[in-house]
């Protein structure tokens, strides 16, 4: 059977060059469960960041702190409803309800019985003792020694040494007894307390009868003596009766005399706060839309209050109701972002880590603008000029388009749509749904994709934040203009300064933050391929002197894989660059390849076809190795292996079976091929067909156009037929144009001269310059005048 019936037809082939049976050879069951797993992993992270970020302090709209005394500048409304507990007023009433509450006093309604009690048991135990020493003395006589010896205070006599010795002499005469009884009387014939001084006579009052339990209120403590003027009641009394008395009892009965009446502070004060208690705090209900302010007023304290009793409430959060809906409608937008990432892989790159990048790049911008925020307005605290303590225009500064240039950096400008897209809705939920700020931040992400669409400028990044600057001042004055504000022209145009300098921050965030993400996901950017492109690269200087042949050669298939990627939308700057790199592993056996052989002398001449092919093929991995050592992107690492997939070395083949010796072993096509593996992309499938392209132009001794068109059809059909484009997105639609592409570039290179008249090259005799130095200028005047 001969090879050409070996092989299905082109015809049987799908459009897209990708075969039914090879798209099934590269979905491997464990390989798609890791990547759910870890795209699940990715999700759960996004969601446990954003939860956090919305469990957070607000960063919506806000009231600007006005001081007291400064003039409003424009109506302030509430942007959204909200109450709030209005301390200060709650307070005001509840010291009011707590002045209301009545001090408590305890009444000792059982003191004048106790004191009157402590003078019967004096008496008493005076008469008892007396009675007892008279019968222990008999006849004797009753001394004054004796007595005072005997009637000492005691635990049961409570009473001075000078009363008790009166008491004794007058062997405690009844009458004396009655006289004191009728002092304390007199003196208790009021309440008693220790001070007037703390008393209100005219207060209300709540008195707690201590021997009882029983109590009740008062409306004024009016027929109240002090301690002094009840003991100076019962002397009075006394003094009526006897002035001896009044003057040696006095002492005596002032120690029995004490205040009925005292004042309870700890159980006054626990009733007054049981009556603050009892008020519920004053919750104020202020509804979205209403003006709190008008312009051209004077803030006062009650205003001032309002204000800011609405960012203290605007700063606890929000309630679980509110959370709850935020997280719903992210993990809506979490799933679909996915399913936007699978579709996006399948159908156009193979970008492994797109859903992690999305996430990381998501969550970094928004964990940015909240601790912008939170720094804008622990600083705007302490400023007390407007509009510089105005927080709300400090919102236009956040970097919030960082994120969509990152993203059209790192994939493109599609990419960049798309995070635009589910990144505008979760800005919107952290800063609670501000219209015009949503606004704001669509139209500053677009122009942001748009300004940087193409990097490949170290300035790029520059003039994409000075653009972007501009288009937010266009918006904000639009935004101005279109809500109707009243703000004097001098806040208006600090507002869109704000804004400007948002653009640029943008730009000096996205410097920063490109090159870690490039390293951690291992993204091949613009910047990196214009640092690739420098030939002054060692690997590239390398190239150049050890194999100038090959360099050359590198150059010339880079000039047309870009021209190729151009027609069908590939990457152009990654085939140029990717051309530099992709045979240098020909630099360290640079005399095998003919086109480094300028002696005309050909090593393979000295080896078998076998080892030969052996030696080319070689130069795939060594290379590959080479440009690893050197720290070349994976994706330039890739292009090396993949230029040649499995291709046969088809002379060296055609060599060994021409030499071929049944009688040995039978010659192998698979030990001619190439290890690939075969291209996975359509840069690695214009890489393969431009390296083929161009080593065979070289061989042609007419170079005109419909030589090269048949060249071109020629390789092309034989690198189909050999199955090598089965895992590429290359279509034959694309096979017609990248075909153009190269006839037109292969034309512009090997393009006809004119011969200069006068000038026969192949009969020039080689003349040694032996000329003097006295006859050199002369005779070169002589030779350039002529």
């Amino acid at each position: 059977m001969s090879r050409d019936a070996e092989r299905p037809t082109v015809t049987r082939k799908p459009r897209t060059i990708r075969g039914r049976f090879s798209a099934l050879r590269i979905r491997i069951v464990d390989g798609k469960d890791r990547l759910f797993e870890i795209k699940a992993v990715w999700m759960f992270l996004f969601l446990f960041v954003l939860t956090l970020l919305l469990l957070g302090p607000h960063m919506g709209p806000d009231l600007p702190g006005l001081p007291v005394g400064s003039v409003v500048p424009e109506d302030i409304i509430a942007p959204v409803s909200l109450e709030y507990v209005d301390d200060e007023a709650t307070e005001e009433v509840r010291e009011a309800a707590r002045a209301t509450a009545l001090p408590v006093y305890d009444f000792d309604s059982a003191s004048l019985t106790r004191s009157i009690e402590v003078i019967r048991r004096t008496f008493d135990q005076g008469l008892q003792a007396l009675s007892d020493l008279e019968q222990r003395r008999g006849d004797t006589p009753l001394t004054r020694e004796a007595l005072r010896g005997l009637l000492l205070p005691s635990e049961e006599v409570q009473a001075p040494e000078a009363a008790l010795e009166y008491l004794g002499e007058r062997r405690f005469n009844e009458q004396i007894k009655e006289h004191l009884v009728a002092a304390l009387r007199a003196a208790y014939a009021h309440r008693i307390v220790g001070s007037k001084a703390l008393l209100a006579p005219d207060a209300r009052a709540t008195l707690r009868d201590t021997f009882s339990g029983r109590e009740w209120k008062e409306a004024g403590l009016r027929e109240v003596r002090s301690l002094d003027e009840a003991r100076d009641v019962a002397r009075a009394s006394l003094r009526a009766a006897s002035v001896s008395e009044e003057r040696t009892l006095a002492p005596f009965l002032a120690d029995l005399i004490t205040p009925n009446l005292i004042l309870n502070g700890a159980l006054t004060e626990a009733r007054r706060e049981e009556a603050g208690a009892r008020i519920e705090p004053l919750i104020v209900r202020i509804p979205k839309g209403k003006v709190i302010l008008r312009s051209g007023e004077v803030v006062n304290e009650d205003a001032a209050r309002t204000l800011e009793g609405f960012h203290a409430a605007r700063r606890q959060g929000r309630s679980v109701r509110v959370l709850l809906g935020n997280l719903l409608f992210t993990a809506i937008l979490v799933f679909f972002m996915s399913r936007y990432v699978f579709f996006y892989q399948r159908s156009y790159r193979r970008e492994r880590h797109l859903f992690a990048l999305l996430v990381v790049v998501m969550v970094i911008n928004l964990l940015i603008d909240r601790a912008f925020m939170w720094l804008i307005n622990h600083v705007v605290d302490t400023l007390q000029t407007l509009p510089y303590a105005d927080p709300s225009f400090y919102r236009f500064m956040m970097p919030m388009a960082g994120g969509a240039i990152l993203m059209t950096l790192l994939g493109n400008a599609r990419i960049g749509m798309a995070y635009a897209l589910f990144y505008l809705p979760l800005f919107g939920m952290v800063m609670e749904w501000d219209p015009p700020l949503l606004l704001f931040c669509l139209i500053s992400n677009l122009a942001a994709i748009y300004g940087i669409t193409q990097y490949r400028q170290r300035t790029a990044l520059i003039q994409a934040g000075l653009m972007l600057g501009a288009v937010n001042m266009i918006t904000v004055l639009a935004l101005h203009s279109v809500i109707g504000s009243s703000l004097p022209p001098s806040h208006v145009f600090y507002l869109m300064l704000c804004a400007f300098i948002g653009g640029v921050l943008v730009a000096a965030l996205t410097s920063f933050l490109l090159p870690l993400l490039e390293s951690f996901f291992n993204i091949l950017t613009d910047v990196r391929l214009l640092e690739l492109s420098n030939l002054n690269n060692p690997l590239l200087r390398r190239l150049a002197v050890e194999a100038p042949g090959s360099y050359n050669h590198s150059v010339i298939v880079g000039t047309l894989a870009e021209s190729a990627a151009e027609v069908i939308g590939a990457n152009t700057l990654f085939c140029r660059v990717a051309a530099y790199y992709h045979d240098v592993g020909k630099m360290l056996k640079p005399h095998y390849f003919v086109e480094n052989q300028r002696d005309r002398v050909n090593r393979h001449d000295a080896l078998n076809p076998h080892m030969s092919a052996l030696v080319i093929a070689s130069h795939v991995k060594e290379g590959y190795e080479l440009a690893k050592s050197y720290g070349l992107p994976k994706q330039v690492l890739d292009i090396i292996p993949q230029h040649h997939g499995t291709r046969k070395i088809n002379f060296f083949y055609e060599k060994a079976k021409k030499h071929e010796n049944p009688d040995l072993e039978e010659v192998r096509e698979s030990d001619y091929r190439y290890p690939g593996p075969k291209p996975q992309s359509r840069e690695a499938a214009i890489f393969m067909l431009a390296d083929s392209i161009e080593a065979a132009a070289r061989t042609l001794d007419d170079p005109s156009p419909p030589r090269f068109k048949g060249l071109i059809r020629k390789i092309v059909s034989d690198v189909v037929l050999d199955d090598q484009f089965s895992q590429c997105d290359l279509t034959f639609s694309d096979l017609e144009k990248v075909s153009g592409a190269f006839l037109k570039t292969l034309g512009s290179i090997y393009h006809h001269r004119i011969e200069y008249p006068g000038f026969d090259f192949d009969k020039v005799v080689e003349r040694p310059f032996k000329a003097s130095r006295t006859h050199e200028p002369a005779r070169r005047t002589k030779e350039w005048g002529s």
